[in-house]
């Protein structure tokens, strides 16, 4: 077996333990699409760049229908030349999609070692959470308007929704709007 197919029967192999907890998914070119929650007539997006490059992200995007890229990052800096927020601003351009910075949607410095070093990232959602309803509640809802008005895909590091402080704000987003969260793996 090559690596392609093996790749291809883990993936699979997930898609068939995650639907037995309820999560609906499906394979794209651009890889796993889990659908988190359903909702009404809004689809909001959650996309991590870990593992890929600016083509790839720009074309897995694309292919799900999102014109807009909301960077979630408090410091949108990166290791990987593309993701720099120039850099991501000129590959959105490019490919037709809005670029959104968002840093005040961020996790802050703080937050980020406190994860580090607990390896908690149940504690550390659960804290995050409660500091965005504590601090962020006006700029989630213009993120939400936003979201409303074209098909947004929220942008951090982390290529699994589930270990991402996006999957935080992309759930406060989604309750706000009642609409369909969908992870881009």
């Amino acid at each position: 077996m090559d690596l392609f197919s093996e790749i291809e029967q883990r993936k699979a192999t997930n898609a068939k333990k995650l639907a037995a907890f309820g999560v609906t998914t499906s394979m794209t070119d651009g890889g796993l699409v889990k659908v988190i929650r359903k909702g009404a007539i809004v689809t909001i997006y959650t996309v991590g760049y870990e593992r890929r490059d600016g083509d790839g992200l720009m074309s897995v995007l694309r292919e799900q229908g999102v014109r807009a890229v909301a960077d979630v990052r408090e410091c949108p800096v990166s290791r990987k030349p593309d993701f720099r927020a120039a850099a991501l601003r000129a590959l959105c351009q490019t490919a037709g999609i809005e670029y959104q910075p968002w840093p005040m949607l961020g996790s802050t410095v703080e937050q980020r070692e406190e994860l580090r070093a607990s390896g908690d990232f149940r504690n550390f959602a659960y804290r995050f959470r409660q500091h965005a309803l504590e601090t962020m509640v006006a700029d989630l809802t213009r993120l939400a308007e936003s979201s409303r008005r074209v098909p947004t895909a929220l942008l951090c590091y982390e290529r699994l929704h589930e270990e991402c402080h996006r999957s935080v704000i992309a759930d406060l987003v989604a309750d706000q709007l009642n609409a369909t969260l969908i992870a881009i793996q």
